[in-house]
């Protein structure tokens, strides 16, 4: 059995991981399209501005990542079905806050982010998909 090439990368959150992580492997990697999905359209809308002093992480060195990289083989979208749907590989990188209820409150992830996206990534995603 042949390994699987990745072509295609989904990563679900486009925070302060998803983001510049994301841009890095698609510098890095300019043969993977990679889909940088969230559901906050706003997040979508600053990682897409024409002003690089708007994309809504600062990191030394991401604006210029951004430019190079961004809309060739890197987009942000809403779009998270289609996006998981053509994915070889899917990165989750959502929120996971202390728990502020419950068994293990103020101590423990609340991962009930996390848990969603597995969910959404079990219904669209389709042959092998790594996660």
């Amino acid at each position: 059995m042949s390994p699987l090439k990745v072509k295609s990368i989904c990563c679900i959150g486009a925070g302060y991981v998803g983001g510049p992580t994301m841009a890095v492997i698609a510098d890095n990697c300019p043969h993977i399209n990679i889909n940088v999905v969230d559901l906050n359209e706003e997040r979508i809308k600053l990682w897409n501005s024409d002003d690089l002093s708007e994309i809504p992480v600062f990191e030394p060195g991401l604006k210029e990542i951004i430019k190079k990289v961004r809309n060739k083989n890197l987009f942000f979208t809403k779009e998270v079905a289609d996006s998981i749907r053509s994915a070889d590989m899917v990165f989750i990188s959502v929120n996971t806050p202390t728990k502020t209820k419950g068994i293990g409150a103020g101590r423990a992830s609340d991962i009930s982010w996390v848990e969603g996206c597995t969910r959404q990534v079990a219904k669209y995603a389709s042959g092998k998909t790594i996660v």
